[in-house]
């Protein structure tokens, strides 16, 4: 059984995770690509992952499913060494959803509902890390919002900055069905935590069913997302 300890490092992990997906970039190691299809984008995301979070001296890592379905529609679920869900997070644009299966609880509101003091913030991340990157020549250029975005070699986005000092790194580009896609994602935001994501066999613009992306509360009591005192 997972520790409350536990479960309140892995929703941290949820949140900056949830922040990340649909900007896809660059690699350290700047391997040759090819069959790449000019203009093709992640439309549809589905991969088991790997997480790393760390924040000040603490560290905890854990293993995974994500799907994601453009615009705005994402379901991670955090599973046990035994592969019995320990977590289920669910976002489409403001609004987030966390279920704890062992507890039959739910939390459910709009983050933009939550004061600025609350972690849970960072989930506004998602809206920013959705823009892409403006096309450039430039190995750096700066946006009219103020983002700032940093190339590689090979015109590949390779980090993005924001005003507030939120950054997303990616890493060791690989050809997935034509779309150029990281194996791993780093997420360091403004309150000084970071994550990494890894991505195994990720699937891309397959189709995904909605009522995957859709949390089932069928017996859950759902309790206002305020009221979660977890963070």
């Amino acid at each position: 059984m997972f520790s409350s300890r536990r479960l309140r490092a892995s929703l941290r992990m949820v949140i900056v995770v949830l922040s990340a997906f649909a900007l896809f970039g660059c690699a350290t190691t700047q391997k040759p690509l090819v069959g790449i299809v000019p203009g093709k984008s992640v439309e549809t995301l589905q991969s088991a992952v790997g997480i790393t979070a760390t924040s000040g001296e603490h560290s905890t890592g854990g293993r995974g499913y994500l799907a994601y379905k453009a615009p705005d529609l994402f379901h991670l679920a955090l599973v046990s060494p035994f592969g019995q869900s320990v977590l289920e997070a669910f976002a489409v644009s403001d609004r987030f959803t966390a279920l704890f299966p062992s507890k039959q609880t739910a939390y459910s509101g709009y983050l933009s509902e939550l004061p600025e003091t609350s972690s849970l913030k960072s989930m506004g991340l998602l809206k920013w890390v959705m823009v892409p990157a403006p096309a450039s020549t430039e190995r750096e250029s700066t946006g009219s919002s103020g983002d700032r975005y940093f190339f590689d070699a090979r015109g590949l986005l390779e980090r993005k900055v924001s005003p507030e000092g939120d950054e997303v790194f990616y890493e060791q580009y690989r050809n997935v069905d034509g779309v150029a896609f990281p194996e791993s994602i780093r997420i360091a935001n403004r309150f000084g935590a970071s994550v990494t994501i890894s991505f195994e066999d990720p699937q891309v613009n397959a189709v995904i069913d909605n009522s995957v992306l859709t949390p089932n509360l069928e017996g859950f009591t759902v309790l206002p997302l305020m009221m979660f005192k977890g963070m």
